[in-house]
């Protein structure tokens, strides 16, 4: 379902840009139109992301060039599965959550648009799951049940991408709206509990947190974080 909804989002984003962007009114003989109109004023947006989540936005246009929006995104949670060191963790729980501030540059006044800015990056990842086997050379009864928690080490995160949107349908002052970007999170770091007898064994702990963050550091999506989302947005 997720991967049907990333394909209709980015079709629909480039079909958009497409559009902005196509053939000249001397190719097609038409008449040239008219720039994209003036406009100032508020607006609110929701709209729907892939990594899965909703973004709820606030901002203000200033220009037919420019405006600045607050958003907060993520409010869903989901799993995902691991596997690192002979072990496969399922069901591990991602929860993402960013508040932030993005500014929209317009550079040829039509709907296309650059955009970038920043969030505190609220990420938690959690994992709880009992050890089968060996980990890392000691059996499955040093370590028993396995509890981590895990965040990013940068606090506040950049976001560069692309977007579109389209001019208010009618005159409702409603407008849809598409973003395909980055989130550029770094790396996390754990904080972990075992119920085992290495439990208060300070070696086999700190083996334990290397392992546990090399099972998302070295997925690189899970630190270059793609954002694909498609929305509306009202204009007051």
């Amino acid at each position: 379902m997720k991967h049907l909804f990333i394909k209709t989002t980015v079709f629909s984003f480039l079909l958009c840009v497409v559009s902005a962007l196509g053939a000249s009114p001397q190719e097609t003989g038409k008449t040239a139109p008219t720039k994209r109109p003036l406009t100032s004023g508020w607006f609110f947006g929701v709209r729907g992301n892939y990594v899965p989540g909703l973004t709820v936005e606030w901002g203000y246009q200033f220009n037919s060039t420019f405006k600045l929006r607050m958003m907060g995104a993520g409010f869903f949670r989901y799993d995902k599965s691991f596997s690192a060191d002979g072990q496969t963790y399922n069901k591990v729980r991602v929860r993402p959550l960013k508040v932030g501030l993005m500014a929209d540059w317009h550079p040829w006044k039509n709907g296309v648009r650059l955009t970038g800015g920043g969030a505190y990056n609220g990420d938690r990842i959690h994992l709880n799951q009992r050890v089968t086997g060996t980990l890392l050379g000691q059996p499955a009864a040093v370590y028993g049940n396995i509890t981590a928690n895990l965040k990013y080490r940068w606090a506040i995160v950049p976001y560069l991408g692309l977007g579109y949107d389209t001019e208010p349908l009618g005159n409702t002052g409603l407008c849809l709206s598409a973003d395909a970007g980055f989130w550029f999170q770094g790396k996390v770091r754990p904080r972990v509990n075992l119920t085992g007898t290495g439990q208060n064994n300070g070696a086999i702990i700190d083996n334990v947190k290397i392992h546990t963050a090399n099972l998302i550091n070295k997925h690189k999506l899970m630190r270059t974080v793609p954002m694909v989302s498609l929305g509306i947005r009202y204009m007051f």
